[in-house]
C-alpha cells in the first residue's frame, strides 16, 4: 500500500548563482519513503542536490 504521509514540502524554492536565477517558485512535495532529486544542466560541475526520507 502506498503512503499518503509527506516527509518534506517546499514551497516557493528559489536558488541563485550569482545574477544566474536557476529556481524561481518551485513548489513540490516528497511522499515518506521516496527518493527526490533535483538535477540541472550542470550536474557534472556540482553534485545533485538530493533528498531521501525513510521508509
Amino acid at each position: 500500500m502506498a503512503s499518503t504521509q509527506t516527509a518534506i514540502t517546499v514551497a516557493g524554492l528559489r536558488k541563485a548563482y550569482g545574477s544566474k536565477q536557476v529556481l524561481d517558485g518551485v513548489d513540490f512535495a516528497v511522499p515518506t519513503g521516496t527518493v527526490f532529486a533535483l538535477l540541472g544542466p550542470t550536474e557534472q560541475e556540482r553534485p545533485p542536490s538530493s533528498i531521501s526520507s525513510p521508509p
